[in-house]
């Protein structure tokens, strides 16, 4: 084992690994291995402070911070008890003259030298900074000393500090303002792609799952499409892994370097130790501290695996490791992940267990473990694998940005090295792998559903009325099922396990059409006719030749208004 092996391992881990038995030095040199190389750099996210502090809480409360803050020139009060709500007055505070604006304040958003304070004066709102003419129209850094702090999402926004009565807390909130002045950088973490995304379409709603998870509030819903603020996001992951379609994807690392990483590193391990590892995920620098003791008490075939964040690998990653060769998967989470993450995290366990236990794998191949936990029970050893690992074949396949190329090519190899597989393979209800179910006694082949699809899975035939599928192209949104007006569609999640039946185009549904009364042109469908004789019989416009008319094509229609 080389000395920059150890090496490389420390940096990308942050801590050094034992390198005494001879598992443990080829673990160090296939991290070594996998590791060489650079990844590929995003795009940087830019903050500009100036320094201004608004303190908000109690006016005793807010004066006494106020008074440890010495070197912060601008800092101002927002009390919110001791005075009548809008009146603002000066305070002299440890030799200083220092705003203080009564009220409590409606609202607050932003991040970073751009935050905006909402109060009420005289019946109407204001802007803070734009009331007291601040420099740069913003509130720079907020310190909230609310018990129940205004801002509640799970990830606070960057320069927003809320101790909610924790001492602690805000002896390091006090610390970090006082640094918080000048210009600052963060990687960009997620890139968006509208175009594929399943959020919306034509007013009807689909997919949010980005929505549900997200613990810092960095995505809003813009109709049909999603918005992400780049200044908010800081890097949880768990909205691209829960993405059916990519549309979010993760960007520092990226999913090919991720990808070709871990199997080099899982390959030179194999080659090394003569057996498969198993791999533990971890991440973030506010899990680091947990995680580290953690994983030095971890057995010697176990890698450990440092993500910018635990939520930013998902099932095409954990599917993808093991068709590398690892044995099974520990996802780590800690008491400071976020419960969004780590339910995100579980459900899309079980999502991924359910795919590789009907391929003979244990139900229990990806693990969310709570690093607190004792280590010794969380990893399988030499039992925990399929019945067929002697002959397990691993994957070779290179990193693929795409991630359903990706799931794709993890599916495909596990499905050929099975020994039992059956023709599908149930999956919990809401994963993106599955099929759609349609009523041919209701549907009309209105086509709605194809108008809104937006992988592609659902197809119309310019020649006939038919309604096709490809099976491989549904993520289960349900912008389908929400559309059909005859409420004729439904979801079933599942895997196809043969890769051509996945992907072949199959009908839904087809009849004959019905054919203009007046020239003899196919304009519809029999079934469509039907239902609109159904719900507009009796009707006093529709009576006599008024339902003939349904019957003609548009051509036709408009030639016999104005003949009669």
């Amino acid at each position: 084992m080389s000395a920059e092996a150890a090496q490389k391992a420390a940096e990308f881990l942050g801590f050094n690994l034992p390198d005494e038995s001879s598992l443990q030095q080829a673990r160090l040199q296939a991290l070594g291995a996998g590791l060489a190389g650079e990844v590929t750099p995003t795009s940087l996210v830019s903050f500009s402070s100036s320094g201004v502090l608004a303190i908000i809480g109690p006016l005793p409360s807010a004066l006494g911070v106020a008074e440890e803050l010495p070197d912060l020139e601008g800092c101002l009060v927002v009390a919110t008890d001791g005075g009548e709500p809008g009146k603002t007055e000066v305070r002299e505070v440890g030799g200083r003259s220092m705003p203080v604006v009564f009220g409590k304040p409606e609202s607050i958003e932003g991040y970073l030298g751009k935050f905006s304070i909402t109060l009420v004066r005289d019946g109407t709102e204001v802007d803070l900074a734009k009331a007291m003419q601040l420099p740069g129209g913003a509130v720079d850094i907020v310190l909230d000393l609310l018990r129940e702090p205004l801002i509640q999402s799970e990830i606070l926004p960057p320069g927003y500090f809320a101790p909610s009565g924790d001492s602690e807390a805000l002896g390091a909130a006090c610390n970090a303002v006082q640094g918080l002045k000048g210009q600052f950088e963060k990687p960009q973490y997620v890139h968006y792609d509208p175009d594929i995304c399943a959020h919306g379409a034509r007013g009807i709603n689909g997919c949010r799952r980005c929505l549900d998870v997200c613990p810092a509030d960095a995505l809003t819903t813009l109709g049909e499409r999603i918005s992400v603020e780049t200044h908010l996001c800081q890097g949880m992951g768990s909205c691209s892994s829960a993405c059916p379609t990519g549309a979010l994807s993760y960007a520092y690392p990226n999913r090919v370097d991720t990808l070709n990483r871990l199997r080099r590193t899982i390959a030179q391990f194999t080659d090394s130790a003569q057996q498969a590892p198993e791999i533990a995920f971890f991440g973030g620098e506010g899990d680091f501290a947990e995680t580290a003791d953690f994983l030095s008490r971890i057995p010697d075939q176990v890698i450990p695996w440092r993500c910018e964040e635990v939520g930013s690998a998902g099932p095409e990653i954990w599917l993808s490791v093991i068709a590398y060769g690892a044995r099974s998967i520990a996802v780590l989470t800690t008491s400071q992940t976020p419960q969004s993450v780590s339910v995100s995290a579980e459900r899309q366990a079980k999502e991924v267990n359910a795919i590789l236990a009907g391929l003979g794998w244990p139900e229990d191949t990806v693990r969310i473990v709570q690093a607190t936990e004792e280590s010794g029970s969380q990893w399988s050893g030499t039992d925990g694998s399929p019945e067929s690992e002697q002959a397990f074949r691993p994957a070779t396949y290179a990193g693929i940005e795409n991630k359903r190329a990706v799931l794709r090519a993890a599916i495909d190899h596990l499905v050929g090295q099975a020994a039992n597989v059956p023709q599908e393979i149930p999956l919990p209800s809401g994963t993106p792998l599955g099929e759609v179910q349609v009523d041919k006694d209701k549907c009309t082949l209105c086509m709605g559903c194809v108008a809104v699809c937006p992988a592609g899975a659902i197809l119309d035939n310019k020649e006939r009325p038919c309604l096709s599928f490809i099976e491989w192209n549904c993520v289960q949104c349900g912008l389908c099922e929400n559309t059909c007006p005859e409420d004729a569609i439904s979801l079933n999640a599942r895997l196809v396990t043969e890769s051509n039946r996945r992907m072949e185009r199959r009908v839904l549904n087809e009849e004959e059409p019905f054919k203009c009364l007046g020239c003899n042109k196919p304009f519809t469908t029999q079934s469509m006719i039907q239902k609109m004789e159904e719900k507009l019989a009796g009707h006093r416009m529709f009576e006599g030749d008024g339902m003939r008319r349904l019957k003609l094509c548009e051509d036709c229609r408009v030639k016999e208004m104005f003949e009669s």
